[in-house]
C-alpha cells in the first residue's frame, strides 16, 4: 500500500502564496516512528504534569495533544522535528501532475507553514487536528 498523501492549495486570500498548491506526503513508517518517539518525549518533558493515559486514550484525542503540545517543546529539541517534517512537502507544479522537492522561498509566509504542518501532522497520524475522526 502506498503512503498517504493530501494535496493541498494554500487559500490565504492576501497571503504571497496563496493559490500555490503542495503535496504533502506521509513518512515511512520507520521514520514516522522516530518523529514519533521524539515528538512524544519532548512533549511530556515540557508537560510533566500531564495527565492523558497514552495508552488508552482515543487516538483523536493524542493526536490533538501531540499537535498543541508541540508548541511546549524547547526549541533545541522542536527544531529537528519541524525540519522533518519539511521533508513531507514537495511544490506541485502548475501541470498538476509533477512535483519537486521545496526550494528556500517556496513558502513566502509564515503561516502558510503553519498550515503545512498541520497537514503534514495529519497525514502522519491519520486524525484531523481540527477534532477526531
Amino acid at each position: 500500500m502506498a503512503r498517504r498523501t493530501k494535496v493541498v492549495t494554500i487559500d490565504a486570500e492576501k497571503g504571497r502564496d496563496h493559490g500555490k498548491t503542495f503535496l504533502v506526503t506521509e513518512m515511512p513508517a520507520d521514520a514516522a516512528e522516530w518523529w514519533a518517539i521524539r515528538a512524544l518525549q519532548g512533549i511530556l518533558g515540557a508537560n510533566p504534569d500531564f495527565d492523558i493515559d497514552i495508552f488508552s486514550a482515543p487516538l483523536a484525542k493524542i493526536a490533538g495533544f501531540a499537535f498543541v503540545g508541540l508548541a511546549r517543546i524547547p526549541a533545541e529539541q522542536l527544531k529537528p522535528l519541524m525540519d522533518e517534517m519539511k521533508g513531507c512537502v514537495s511544490v506541485q507544479l502548475p501541470d498538476g501532475k509533477t512535483t519537486r522537492p521545496l526550494l528556500p522561498n517556496d513558502v513566502e509566509d509564515f503561516m502558510t507553514w503553519v498550515e503545512l504542518r498541520k497537514e503534514v501532522f495529519e497525514v502522519l497520524t491519520g486524525f484531523s487536528v481540527g477534532g477526531g475522526e
